[in-house]
């Protein structure tokens, strides 16, 4: 699935951190003393001062900038959220993704993306920062303790923000074009600010410093207990604050399940809550046995697939992947493209789990998803709105390649009830399956050749009299798929597109009358 700015929104509301906080301007008081709402609102703009300068030294970066901030009750902040989700994601990307997702099973016919993103966006608002106003909206009511964790992990982003630009590091690929990218970026980011929101707590509560321990990573039990704790735990901690995460006051702890997260599709979850729990765990296993400075590096070679952030040996190893290129229009001459990104084992592997949670006879889908080298992911639609899908994947063997396409064959026979015909080659095999009545169906084919695996989901299908295969629009895009192929190293691709982010960013910067430095957010 492809990420937004809307996904940072909904974080924002689930999470307690918005997705890029700027400095606060320092305030001087007031000449006399407030009362009432005044009183309360100065309060919190006090404390954000304060805990600007704790989580400064804490972390041991200074906060470089200032910028002006502001208290909002929820119903003012949800329908600041909502005009910016209409004003920012137009109405054709969601029909998109919506459509897209469905025809892979990811979605059942029932789910209204935008009404989803709508219910997520506005259920647990703690704060917003505006991106076009460069402002920070503190909302009011929440629990001091639980305030002040979210304040500390705003802050944070500004710090980062300043020292790191994360409109540069989120620039060179729109979530459109690569949401694996932008999720590995975005773990990076999240994942830091969830670690330093967790030191923060402790050291609130006196339990850091602690001789040479300046971080939970410096703590092997806390360290340990937040590696192994599951999606639901983390969720529940972050939404109460470090406390949570050491087994402090955890009576009453929110469940997942009964939010509107919890019942959304595994895809989304998965992609809501992976920044902030695998990205937390990717910054613990890189500052274990380092110092925050080695971890300050990072952000100058940032991680660019969630493989990388999954298995943080592959990121220190050097390991990228490859940039998966392919064109099947030709074949498809009644459909027009309407979905291009690169999925990442991430999202690979909640799809293969999605599919795990109904039919409970498939296997483990992490292993099936975790040998991956590179993908990429087309849609075609026709006026009749109905979709084909093709996926392209290279994986690290043939192994792991047949892995993937085996368990792919699999979901095909358990989604539609029948089964796939498997033919061999010398370097490769196949499977194919029909499903629909005669002159309406639909055909699903996998194939495997190498380390290459190619799916080919929804091509139109229509038998003559004697059952045989009329239609030839699978054998057609087969065809285009392979003659177009390309397979090539993502460091050109990420250097060429680095640099044409910085030129934009120059211009954007040139052109606006009050250029703010270091706060560029890419166009969705």
């Amino acid at each position: 699935m492809a990420l937004r700015r809307l996904w940072m929104m909904c974080v924002v509301a689930l999470f307690l951190a918005t997705a890029v906080a700027p400095a606060f301007a320092q305030e001087t008081s007031p000449p006399e003393p407030l009362a009432g709402e005044e009183a309360r609102d100065q309060a919190l703009l006090d404390a954000a001062d304060s805990i600007a300068e704790q989580v400064s030294r804490i972390r041991g970066l200074p906060l470089l900038n200032e910028i002006p901030r502001g208290v909002k009750d929820r119903e003012e902040l949800r329908t600041m959220l909502i005009e910016q989700l209409h004003d920012e994601i137009p109405e054709a990307i969601f029909v998109a993704e919506e459509q897209m997702f469905k025809r892979l099973g990811l979605f059942g016919p029932e789910v209204n993306y935008r009404q989803l993103m709508l219910d997520l966006l506005t259920e647990q608002i703690a704060g917003f920062y505006d991106q076009s106003a460069k402002e920070l909206y503190i909302m009011v009511g929440l629990p001091e303790q639980l305030q002040h964790s979210a304040m500390a992990h705003e802050i944070f982003h500004a710090i980062q923000d300043q020292h790191f630009d994360i409109g540069a590091l989120l620039a060179p690929f729109s979530s459109q074009e690569n949401g694996d990218f932008a999720l590995a970026r975005m773990a990076l980011i999240e994942g830091d600010a969830t670690v330093l929101m967790i030191d923060y707590v402790l050291y609130e509560e006196k339990t850091l410093p602690a001789g040479r321990a300046l971080s939970a990573a410096d703590i092997p039990m806390i360290a340990a207990m937040l590696l192994e704790m599951d999606t639901e735990q983390l969720a529940a901690a972050e939404q109460l604050g470090g406390s949570a995460m050491i087994g402090v006051n955890t009576d009453g702890v929110p469940s997942l399940t009964d939010s509107v997260l919890g019942s959304a599709p595994r895809i989304v979850r998965d992609l809501l809550l992976f920044p902030y729990v695998e990205g937390m765990r990717f910054v613990l296993r890189a500052r274990a046995n380092r110092t925050w400075t080695d971890v300050d590096a990072i952000y100058t070679n940032a991680p660019v697939s969630t493989s990388q952030i999954l298995h943080p040996e592959r990121y220190f190893a050097g390991e990228l992947p490859l940039d998966v290129r392919f064109d099947a229009s030709e074949a498809l001459a009644e459909y027009e493209p309407m979905f291009d990104s690169v999925l990442g084992e991430l999202q690979l592997r909640s799809w293969l789990a999605t599919h795990a949670d109904v039919y409970t006879h498939l296997p483990e889908p992490g292993p099936a998803a975790e040998g991956w080298r590179g993908d990429r992911l087309l849609g075609y639609r026709n006026e009749q709105d109905q979709v084909v899908a093709v996926h392209v994947s290279s994986w690290e063997s043939e192994d792991d390649a047949r892995e993937f396409a085996q368990y792919q064959a699999q979901i095909a026979e358990a989604r539609y009830g029948t089964s796939t015909s498997h033919q061999t080659g010398t370097h490769g095999e196949s499977w194919c399956l029909r499903h629909g009545p005669e002159t309406d169906g639909h055909r699903v084919y996998v194939e495997r050749w190498g380390e290459l695996v190619l799916l080919i989901e929804g091509a139109p299908s229509t038998l003559d009299e004697e059952g045989a295969e009329i239609d030839p629009t699978t054998y057609l895009a087969r065809q285009a798929v392979w003659s177009s192929l390309s397979r090539m190293p993502f460091e050109g691709t990420l250097r060429d597109r680095e640099a044409a982010a910085r030129e934009d960013i120059a211009e954007d910067a040139t052109s606006s009358p009050n250029p703010h430095p270091g706060a560029d957010d890419p166009s969705p």
